[in-house]
This record gives C-alpha cells, structure tokens and sequence, in this order.
C-alpha cells in the first residue's frame, strides 16, 4: 500500500529523500518556537494587561475622593496605550458574544479574564480590526477599556514563519537544479537502452555525471558494440552461406534442364527448387535485423497495399481509421506479409483486424485452418522448428516464417502472440506494437 503512495520516478523519488527531512526539521522548528516562545510570550502579554486592569480596578474601587478617581483614569489614559471610562452604561448579555471560539487570542483573553478578574466582564474583539472593547460590572458603575490588539500579539511569529519558509524553498529549488543533472545521465541512459530494444539506431553516448552512472554507460555501449557485433556477424554467415550455394544450385538446375529429356529427374528438380525455397527463407532470416532508418508511416495505407497485393477473396481487413507507425517500415512490412502468408498456406483464408489502445496498435490476423496445439505455440517461434515435418516440406517451408516475424516485432519493442481463434476453429496471430 505505502509502495504505491511513493512516487515512481527516480527524479522525484531523490526529491522526496531531500525534501522529507527538511520539512521535518522545519515542522520541529515550528512546534518548538510556537509552543515554548510564542504561545509563552503572547501569555505573558495578557497576564501583564489583566495585572494592569487589576491595579487599576483595586486603586479606583479602594478610593472614596472622586477627583482622585478621575486622576487615576486619566494616569492611566496617558501612561498606557489602553483607554479607560467609567459609564452607567449595562453590561452586555452573555448571549451576546463578541468574541470568536477559534481564535487563539480570543480563547487566550477569556481564560486569562477569567482566572484574574473578580468581577463580571465581557468583551469584543469584533469591536474594530485595532481594538478590543471590554466591559468590567462593578456593580454601581460600569467600566469601559480600550485595548489595542497589538499589546497582547506577539508579531514575530510572523517573521518566523517567513524566515523558515523562505530558506526551506530556496533550499528545495536548489536541490531541484542538482537533481536535474545528476537524473538526465540516467534518463539518456534508460531512453537509449529503450531505443536500442527497438532496433532504433543510437550514436554513441558520452559518459557524464557520477562515477557509477558515467561506469553504467561504458558498460551499456561496450554491450551494444558486442550485440550489434554478434548480428552483424550471424547475418553475414547466413547470407554468405546462402550466397554461396546458389551458385551451385544454379549449375545443377542447368544441368538437369539438359539432361531431364524423358522427364526421369523432375523429383531431383523438386529438390533444387525445395532447396531454392530454402535459401531464400535463410536469407530473409538473416536480414530480419536491418540496418534500415525508423520513420513515421501510415500503417492502414500499408496494409491496404499488403490487402490488394494478395488479391484474393478469402482475405479480409478491418481498419477503421488511420494508424500511423514509428520503425523500419520495409521489416514491419514483411513480418505482416509473412504472417498472413502462414494463414493463407495452412488455413486458405485470413481476417485481419487493426486497433489501437492507449500504448499500442494491435494487428490481429485470424485464421480458420487446423490451428496449433497449446504446448506446441511457443516452438512454432523458434527457428527452423516444424509441427509437422511433412506438411511443412510439402509447402516449402524450413520453419523460419514466424521467427523472422518474432525478430522484427520484438526489434520493434513489441510482442507477438498465438492464441486460439475466438470466432471459431484457428489461430488468432498478434502483433503488438508500441505506439
């Protein structure tokens, strides 16, 4: 469950290593200053307002001379920044609330009034956006105080917050900038391998970043060099080796043309043009990896080529919109050909189908021919391998029809499958490109 939270690039995966402890540490931070210097301090702010409002409650209430009542409120108008006035006015009712029970401050002066202030109170902090208005009964008269909000809120928990914000984003972009070159190697590295699986030709790539990432990149081009050294060489055997029985198979057919008057060597004649057959399917085999340029082609206008080129009624195609391909067109081409060939040569009949999913355009060619058993389905990839040996001598067959298709598909970074036809009796043939 926690695995599928994660991200799943190596990019941001480095990123949330970096990003996690320092938003740790500024959450630590944080709880630390609000719970042992802010939250302390802004206490302190309101038990030194309710001190205040206490003496000045005990001197006004303990002295029987009005005039020095009203020294008293006026020493304290123009020593303090809060303003005090003795009304006849009412205390408000409870049920009139002038204050907020998610404010922090609000909940702060209410405990602090309460613990403090021995007679009935009430305030408002909604009075203004300045001010805090409070309401003190004592008993025969009314006192009304005026407080600035600014007394008892500490401001810097507000330069706090910036200082711990700001360093953590700058500390966050700058890890992005490193992240970013120390990635891209990894990425060129994962993207050429993806080509290479392909069949895409990629130059060379110049080892850079760290000393593990410059050693992976060595290692993958000294593995190319050797795969495209062993294909290189495994096509030139096979076309020599073809190459070179030709000739000799050219002469015997001229020879035998010569000396085949009564028609007594036209079994031997068969077997030059069995062997002939065979020649050209080795050859096909061995240029199955072409050096030849991927590029963006219409696939539907391809295989409507591939559809009037068979001309024949028993063959039917399914496309209804254009596809368009990235790769080596001509091998795309014939893996296609191959496969409805198969179906044609063994079935007599082929519906082929295109469609396309999020990832990928499927090629679907089903046949109605005896089909192939389960077990048998991934031999009949492999080269030179035949179900039957005598029927696949009888069409001139080696064995190397599908495994050529299978080549050229997985250069492709595809996939071929063999299934049983779902519409009836056969074998459904799919090939699965990327798109």
């Amino acid at each position: 469950m926690f695995k599928r939270i994660l991200p799943q690039t190596l990019f941001y995966r480095y990123l949330l290593i970096i990003v996690t402890p320092i938003f740790l540490f500024q959450i630590i931070i944080a709880i630390v200053f609000f719970d042992s210097l802010w939250i302390k301090t802004n206490k302190r702010l309101v038990q030194s307002l309710s001190e205040e409002i206490n003496s000045f409650i005990k001197l006004y209430t303990d002295e029987k001379n009005t005039n020095k009542k009203s020294d008293f409120i006026n020493i304290f108008n123009t020593k303090t920044s809060s303003f005090y006035k003795i009304t006849k006015n009412k205390i408000p009712k409870e049920k009139e609330q002038g204050y907020s029970q998610f404010s922090f401050y609000d909940r702060l002066l209410l405990e602090e009034f309460s613990n403090s202030i021995k007679y009935k109170f009430w305030f408002n902090s909604r009075y203004s956006r300045d001010d805090i208005l409070l309401f003190i009964d004592l008993k025969k008269e009314m006192l009304e105080i005026t407080i600035q909000k600014n007394r008892i809120r500490n401001t810097s928990g507000r330069i706090f917050i910036l200082w711990i914000i700001v360093p953590a984003v700058l500390l966050i972009l700058i890890s992005i900038l490193f992240l970013r070159n120390q990635v891209r190697p990894i990425t060129n590295l994962a993207n050429s391998a993806e080509k290479f699986g392909k069949g895409i030709y990629t130059q060379e790539m110049r080892p850079s970043g760290a000393v593990e990432i410059r050693k992976a990149i060595t290692e993958f081009e000294k593995m190319k060099k050797r795969i495209l050294r062993h294909i290189s060489q495994r096509s030139t055997m096979l076309s020599g080796i073809s190459h070179d029985l030709k000739t000799p198979l050219t002469r015997l057919k001229l020879q035998i043309e010569i000396l085949n008057k009564e028609g007594k060597l036209n079994r031997i004649k068969d077997d030059i043009l069995e062997m002939e057959k065979m020649i050209s399917e080795y050859l096909d085999y061995s240029n199955s990896q072409s050096n030849e340029t991927s590029t963006k082609f219409n696939l539907t206008l391809m295989m409507t080529e591939i559809y009037h080129k068979f001309n024949n009624p028993k063959i039917t195609l399914k496309c209804k919109e254009n596809f368009f391909l990235t790769g080596r067109q001509h091998l795309i081409k014939r893996s296609i050909y191959n496969v409805i060939e198969n179906a044609m040569k063994y079935a007599g009949n082929a519906d082929i189908e295109i469609t396309k999913s999020k990832s990928a355009i499927l090629i679907t060619v089903d046949d109605q021919g005896p089909g192939v058993p389960e077990k048998e389905r991934e031999n009949i990839l492999k080269p030179f391998y035949r179900i039957d040996k005598s029927r696949g001598q009888a069409h001139g067959s080696v064995g190397l029809g599908l495994s050529i298709v299978q080549d050229i598909v997985n250069s492709h970074g595809g996939n071929i499958m063999i299934e049983n036809n779902p519409k009836g009796k056969g074998l459904r043939v799919k090939l699965i490109f990327p798109s």
